[in-house]
């Protein structure tokens, strides 16, 4: 299920695009641990689990973060590794996919557009831990 309606309405404006994603990164780094809760009936040693463990180790901080990984980022966290946590608010009462939902929309050309796609898989993350690569990794 998507965003709610007034869900957009909650991200605050005139951010950066780093700032943003500092909020995704904050969200995540504090309450990485809440996918085993969230996803229960899984194991720990579920891939898709694993994959969420190995891109929270290697997440930019946002002082160092490019447009490239930030597109990246909100793709995941739109259907992804960082989906989980989708629905989750941060300390503001603003959901994580909200705002990776605005980035997209705000500074590239929106979930689908080249100009994301190009940007994401030009990430340094995007070879090792788009979602596809690393369960694909996983399940051999």
């Amino acid at each position: 299920m998507g965003l709610l309606k007034g869900d957009l309405e909650k991200v605050p404006k005139g951010l950066s695009p780093e700032e943003y994603y500092g909020r995704i990164y904050d969200w995540h780094k504090k309450n990485q641990r809440n996918i085993f809760a969230k996803l229960s009936k899984r194991n720990k040693e579920d891939p898709y689990i694993l994959c969420y463990q190995e891109l929270m180790e290697v997440l930019p901080q946002p002082k160092s973060v490019t447009n490239e990984d930030i597109a990246f980022v909100c793709r995941e966290v739109i259907s992804g590794l960082m989906e989980w946590a989708y629905h989750e608010k941060d300390a503001y009462g603003v959901k994580t996919a909200a705002y990776a939902h605005y980035v997209l929309d705000n500074f590239f050309d929106g979930f689908h557009g080249e100009k994301t796609m190009k940007s994401a898989r030009s990430s340094k993350l995007y070879t090792q831990h788009n979602m596809s690569a690393c369960l694909d990794r996983h399940k051999s």
